[in-house]
């Protein structure tokens, strides 16, 4: 691979162990805050993510983003999460 291509693959990569670090953390919120308190930081995440100046106001960057924290989250706000993201990934 050239220099381009390995700093893209390397970016990709750190993404996706950013990605999985952000599941894991999210997975085991309920064990360490309140409901009303995970409801708090994700609204200050979704906030910021809405408002960043680091974020391109016109990218799909802030939906995708949107998306993915919902998804990730749903286990820490729901008791008993049952659900689902395999409809999103086909």
């Amino acid at each position: 691979m050239n220099e381009e291509q390995e700093k893209l693959v390397a970016m990709c990569q750190r993404f996706v162990l950013s990605m999985a670090e952000v599941e894991a953390s999210l997975s085991t919120l309920h064990e360490r805050m309140p409901k009303d308190e995970r409801k708090e930081c994700l609204k200050t995440v979704l906030s910021w993510v809405e408002t960043s100046h680091e974020v391109p106001p016109n990218s799909y960057t802030r939906e995708v983003a949107r998306e993915i924290l919902g998804q990730l989250s749903a286990p820490a706000f729901y008791d008993e999460f049952q659900g689902s993201v395999d409809s999103y990934i086909q």
